[in-house]
C-alpha cells in the first residue's frame, strides 16, 4: 500500500514553492510594467532569476548530496527564494536597480533545490515498490503549479497590484519550504571526495559512461528547447489570428493535458527497465501532435493537438525521474537530478530566444521547428538506445551483465578505490 501520509507530505511542500517558481516569471514582468513602466525591466529580473538556476544546479545537488539533513537544505533553499521575492516586491522603483537584480540573483542560486534537488529526494519519503508511482505524483506538482502559478499572479494582480502577487508567492514558497523541512529524510554525509563521494566532475563523466542516462539527458534536453519556444509561438499566432486570449488557451491545454498524462503514469507506472524507451517514445508523441499543428484548419482543432501533446508530456516526466533514480549512484543523485534539470532550463532559454529571433516566420513554420526538437531527439535517442541493446556492449558499460544498481555500486566503488589511492598519495 502506497504511503499516502509521507507522499501528501512531500506534494503540498513540492506544490507550494514550485506554484511560488512557475508564477515569479509572469509576477516579475507585470512588477515592472507597474514600477517602471518597462518591459526590458521585467525581462531583466526574469533573467536575474533564471541564469543562476543553471549555474548553480550542479553546487546545489553536490550540497544536498553531502548533507546529513538534506531537508534543511532544501527547505532553507526555500525559504532564500521566498525571501528574494518579498524583498524584489518591496524594493523594485525604491531602490537602485542593480541591487534589486542582486537580490534576485541570489534567490535564483537557490532555485535548483525546487525542482531536481527536491525530486532526487523522494526516494527517502516512499519505498522503492513505490517510487515510479511517486514520481508520477511529483511531476503532478510541476503540471499543477504550471497552472496556479500563473492564475494565481493574474487574480492577485487584478484584484490588488503585481506587488501583492509577488509577496504572495514569496509566502506560498515560504510555508512549502516549512513543509519540507520536516520531511523524514536521512542524509549520507560525505565532506569531500575522500568519503568515495562524486564529485561535479565526475557526473558529468557518469553522463558519458552511463550510456543510458547520457542518451535520456541529451533527448530530454534537447526535446525542451522546442517546448520552451511554445509560449512565444503561441502568442504569435494568436495575433496573426486576431484572438488575442488564445495564446494563453493553448497554453493552458497544453497544461492540462499534462496533468491528465501524469495521471495516467500515477494510475499506471512502467517498470523502470522500461522507463528510457518510454522516454523516447513520449518525446516523439509529443512532438508529433505539434508538427500537426502547423497544418490545422482552425484555432480549435490547434486547441486539441496542443492538449494531446501535453499529454504524453506526463508519462515522459514519470519516465525522465525514474531512469534518473535507476541510473544514478547513490552519492550522486541529487547532482544528477539538479544537473538534468539545469540543462532543460538551458535548454527552453535557447528556444524562447531562437523563437524569438523567428518570430517573424510564418507560424507553421515555427510549429514545425518546435516540433522538429522532440521529435528528433526521441527517434534518433530511441534508435540508439536500441543500438546500444542490440548491437552488443557499448565502450562504457561494464564487462559483466547486471542491473543498473549493480553498475552504480561498481561506479561508486571506482570512485571510492580512486580516493584511497589519492590519500596514500
Amino acid at each position: 500500500m502506497i504511503p499516502l501520509r509521507a507522499v501528501s507530505h512531500y506534494t503540498a511542500g513540492a506544490a507550494l514553492v514550485r506554484v511560488a517558481d512557475e508564477g515569479a516569471r509572469l509576477a516579475l514582468v507585470l512588477l515592472a510594467l507597474d514600477r517602471v513602466d518597462s518591459a526590458q525591466v521585467g525581462g531583466a529580473l526574469v533573467a536575474a532569476l533564471l541564469v543562476p538556476q543553471v549555474l548553480a544546479a550542479p553546487a546545489i545537488g553536490v550540497i544536498t548530496d553531502r548533507s546529513r539533513a538534506p531537508r534543511m537544505v532544501l527547505g532553507g533553499a526555500s525559504l532564500g527564494f521566498a525571501a528574494a521575492l518579498v524583498v524584489t516586491a518591496l524594493c523594485l522603483g525604491h531602490l537602485p536597480l542593480l541591487l534589486t537584480l542582486a537580490v534576485l540573483v541570489a534567490g535564483g542560486c537557490c532555485g535548483p533545490a525546487l525542482t531536481g534537488g527536491l525530486t532526487s529526494q523522494l526516494s527517502g519519503v516512499v519505498g522503492a515498490d513505490f517510487l515510479p508511482r511517486a514520481f508520477g505524483v511529483d511531476a503532478l506538482t510541476y503540471n499543477v503549479s504550471g497552472i496556479v502559478g500563473p492564475a494565481l499572479v493574474a487574480v492577485i494582480s487584478g484584484f490588488a497590484s503585481p506587488a501583492t502577487s509577488l509577496v504572495a508567492l514569496g509566502v506560498s514558497a515560504a510555508v512549502g519550504g516549512a513543509v519540507i523541512a520536516g520531511l523524514p529524510l536521512a542524509g549520507t554525509h560525505a565532506p569531500d571526495s575522500r568519503d568515495g563521494q562524486p564529485q561535479k566532475t565526475d557526473v558529468l563523466r557518469l553522463l558519458l559512461r552511463d550510456r543510458v542516462l547520457g542518451l535520456v539527458t541529451a533527448a530530454t534536453t534537447l526535446g525542451q528547447a522546442g517546448l520552451g519556444a511554445l509560449p512565444v509561438v503561441v502568442v504569435v499566432l494568436a495575433r496573426r489570428a486576431n484572438a488575442p486570449t488564445a495564446g494563453g488557451w493553448l497554453l493552458t491545454t497544453f497544461a492540462t493535458g499534462a496533468l491528465l498524462g501524469s495521471i495516467s503514469w500515477i494510475v499506471r507506472p512502467e517498470r523502470a527497465r522500461r522507463a528510457p524507451v518510454i522516454v523516447m517514445a513520449a518525446l516523439v508523441l509529443t512532438g508529433l501532435p505539434l508538427a500537426l499543428a502547423a497544418s490545422s484548419p482552425s484555432l480549435g482543432s490547434t486547441a486539441a493537438l496542443f492538449g494531446l501533446a501535453g499529454f504524453f508530456t506526463g508519462p515522459l516526466a514519470g519516465a525522465l525521474f525514474t531512469t534518473r533514480q535507476e541510473h544514478s549512484p547513490d552519492g550522486a543523485r541529487a547532482q544528477v537530478f539538479t544537473l538534468g534539470a539545469g540543462l532543460k532550463i538551458t535548454a527552453a532559454a535557447v528556444g524562447v530566444t531562437a523563437a524569438g529571433a523567428l518570430a517573424q516566420e510564418p507560424t507553421a513554420n515555427q510549429l514545425l521547428l518546435s516540433a522538429a526538437c522532440p521529435l528528433l531527439a526521441g527517434a534518433v535517442g530511441a534508435f540508439l538506445l536500441r543500438v546500444g541493446h542490440t548491437g552488443g556492449r557499448a565502450p562504457s558499460e561494464p564487462s559483466s551483465p547486471g542491473t543498473a544498481r549493480d553498475d552504480r555500486r561498481r561506479c561508486d566503488g571506482s570512485w571510492r578505490r580512486a580516493a584511497r589511492v589519492g590519500q596514500r598519495r
